[in-house]
């Protein structure tokens, strides 16, 4: 599946937000019963989901909005 340019992807009329910074890209979605793990083409799991109740149309990723902060250089 193919994210969008805001990083989303829309599965049973939902949108579920992944990652911005991960625009346009390729990813595998997997769902078991009402778990939604999405990885990267390596495998690596980028978001895990719940499905949401009902009438829930739009599922955030958890994250505030807007670039990650870049550590600190003493980090």
């Amino acid at each position: 599946m193919t994210l969008n340019t805001a990083g989303t992807f829309l599965l049973a009329g939902v949108r579920y937000k992944v990652d911005g910074g991960l625009a346009c890209q390729e990813v595998l979605v997997v769902t078991d019963g009402d778990h939604i793990t999405v990885a990267d083409l390596d495998g690596e799991v980028l978001i895990e989901h719940t499905r949401p109740a009902p009438g829930v149309r739009c599922v955030g990723n958890g994250r505030p909005r807007g670039p990650r902060p870049k550590p600190s250089p003493k980090s």
